[in-house]
C-alpha cells in the first residue's frame, strides 16, 4: 500500500466523506472449482479485510459500491446485491487502526476526533475470473483471493460479513439464475451445473438441473460446441437477458 498516498488522500477527502457510514464489498469469483472472495491488506503483516471504502457525500451507497468495485477489479457492470447492514457499535475503530499504523495524527485531522462508531453497509458481486484486472484500488493494497472455506485471518467483523455474503450468495441462487455472473459470456451446461454445486456446496442430480434450467427459455443454445472435452462436445449457451426481463414481467418464478 501506498501510505502516503492514502494519507494524503484521507486528509484531502475528510470534509467529502460520511465517516460514520461505509461500503464493505464481498466479491466473489469461481477459480479452480473454488468459490473465493478477494481480501485486501493495508500494509504487510497486517490482517486481511475486505475491499471498502466511506460513502461520499454527493454519492448514494449502491453509486459508492460501484465505484469501489471498479476501482478494484477495472469492470463494469458487476452483478450487484445489497445484503445487509452491520451496525455493531464496536465493529470497527478509527483510533485502533491508525494506532496499528502508528499514526497519530493525519495532517490536519486528529485521529481522536474521528467518529467512533461507523456503520457498514455489505454488498456482494460477482465477476468472471477470467475478465478482472485487479488493480489494489487507488492505494495499491495487495490482494488476494481467499477460498471462503479457508479464510485468513480478518480485520474487524469481517470474516462475520463473508459469511452472511455467501448465504445471501446462495439463497439468492435459489431465487434467480444469477450464477451465469460467474461465467464467461458462453458457457455449457455442465459448466453451469457444477457452479450452481460449488456455490451451494452440494451435489445436485444433473438430467433434472438441466430440464429446469431449460424450460425457463432464457439460455439461448448456440450452434457452437465446446471444443477440447474428454467427452461428448457439449453445446455452448448463452444468457438471454431479454427472454429473462419479459419472463419476470409475466412472474415466472425461477427457483431451483
Amino acid at each position: 500500500m501506498d501510505l502516503n498516498k492514502f494519507l494524503n488522500t484521507f486528509e484531502g477527502d475528510v470534509e467529502e466523506m460520511e465517516l460514520n457510514l461505509s461500503i464493505d464489498c464481498v466479491i466473489f469469483t469461481i477459480q479452480e472449482n473454488h468459490l473465493k472472495v478477494l481480501v485486501t491488506n493495508l500494509f504487510e503483516g497486517a490482517d486481511w479485510m475486505l475491499p471498502g471504502g466511506f460513502v461520499l457525500n454527493s454519492e448514494n451507497t449502491e453509486h459508492a459500491a460501484t465505484r469501489i468495485l471498479h476501482q478494484r477489479t477495472g469492470v463494469e457492470h458487476l452483478y450487484l446485491e445489497q445484503f445487509k447492514i452491520f451496525s455493531d457499535p464496536n465493529r470497527f475503530s478509527f483510533k485502533a487502526l491508525f494506532e496499528e499504523m502508528d499514526i497519530k495524527k493525519i495532517g490536519t485531522v486528529d485521529v481522536n476526533m474521528l467518529p467512533m462508531r461507523v456503520i457498514s453497509i455489505g454488498y456482494f458481486a460477482l465477476v468472471d475470473f477470467k475478465s478482472l484486472n485487479l488493480t489494489g484500488g487507488e492505494f495499491d493494497e495487495d490482494t488476494a483471493w481467499a477460498d471462503i472455506k479457508h479464510l485468513p485471518k480478518l480485520k474487524f467483523d469481517h470474516a462475520k460479513i463473508i459469511g452472511d455474503a455467501v448465504e445471501a450468495l446462495r439463497t439468492e441462487l435459489y431465487l434467480k439464475p444469477i450464477a451465469y455472473n460467474l461465467l464467461p459470456e458462453k458457457f455449457t451446461m455442465p459448466e453451469l451445473h457444477k457452479l450452481y454445486e460449488i456455490i451451494l456446496d452440494k451435489p445436485i442430480e444433473r438430467s433434472s438441473f438441466q430440464k429446469k434450467m431449460l424450460k425457463w427459455d432464457i439460455y439461448e443454445r448456440l450452434k457452437e460446441r465446446r471444443e477440447g472435452v474428454a467427452h461428448k462436445r457439449p453445446f455452448l449457451y448463452r444468457f438471454d437477458s431479454k427472454k429473462y426481463n419479459e419472463a419476470l414481467n409475466q412472474g415466472i418464478r425461477f427457483g431451483i
